[in-house]
């Protein structure tokens, strides 16, 4: 067997999502590069698909060619956002880990959003259904005078089952103060006794330059860094569970704000 494939089979089946979003010049749309690779052409991505550009700002959807997320599934989806641009990411569906008869599977993010960049992401539902094994991660940073708003939805297992295990571990950082640092490990025995009797949590993550003026006070905690703050609701069922007033409310504060050198 050959390094090579001995290295994909350590990864498991392995599917890179990158996305890569700059300013146009010199009144050109803005450049978006994407790329999606994996260790087996047979293994489902995630595709991203362009619906919309201009000279600063673009708007991705997030479309899973296959079912995800199966055992030995390792999905990573790495985005960039430059100076002077804004990107809009939103997913058509939900994401269901299926039962893997004791093995495992990952979904890795990675985003960097640079100064004068913005980023919405409207996350739609990830399922850990009974059986599922799977460690989701979620890493940001960005640069001092970024704009992002990010919504993530967990349900922990579909509806009438016991939750599947998953490990969930969030790090948002700027370059000089960390926002926000989760490591929570959710499972049938300790979803109980952490969650009680909610099985679905939803949070919007909101970071400005400077602290939020209004927004919705239920369900709101004010982090500690400037600008940072938290939407977070725990239910008994998805639609229980929405927080659509905090998004509507965090898009519209990322999406309305200028970006440098541009006229609202």
């Amino acid at each position: 067997m050959s390094t090579t494939t001995e290295a994909a089979g350590a990864l498991g089946r392995l599917g890179r999502t990158r996305v890569r979003v700059s300013p146009g010049v010199g009144g050109a749309r803005c450049r978006v590069r994407t790329s999606v690779t994996g260790t087996d052409p047979t293994v489902p991505t995630v595709r991203p698909v362009l619906t919309h550009h201009d000279a600063r700002r673009a708007r991705l959807s997030l479309v899973p060619e296959g079912a995800l997320l199966l055992a030995g599934d390792r999905i990573e989806l790495d985005v960039t956002v430059d100076p002077g641009a804004s990107l809009e990411i939103v997913e058509p569906g939900g994401t269901v880990a299926y039962d893997m008869r004791g093995q495992d599977a990952s979904w890795h993010v990675d985003v960097r959003v640079a100064a004068g960049a913005a980023l919405t992401w409207a996350g739609e539902p990830f399922v850990v259904a009974a059986g599922a094994e799977v460690d989701r991660r979620t890493r940001v940073r960005f640069a001092e005078g970024a704009h992002l708003a990010i919504r993530e939805t967990l349900v922990l297992g579909r509806a009438h089952e016991a939750p599947g295990r998953v490990s969930l571990r969030t790090d948002v950082r700027s370059d000089v103060r960390r926002v926000l640092a989760e490591d929570l490990a959710l499972d049938a025995c300790t979803t109980p006794s952490l969650l009680g009797r909610s099985r679905v949590m939803e949070s919007v993550l909101l970071v400005l330059p400077a602290p939020l003026s209004g927004g919705p006070d239920e369900d709101r905690f004010d982090l500690a860094a400037p600008g940072a703050t938290l939407w977070r609701r725990l239910a008994g069922a998805s639609h229980e569970a929405s927080t659509a007033t905090a998004w509507q409310h965090a898009r519209a504060a990322v999406l309305d704000a200028p970006l440098p050198g541009e006229e609202r």
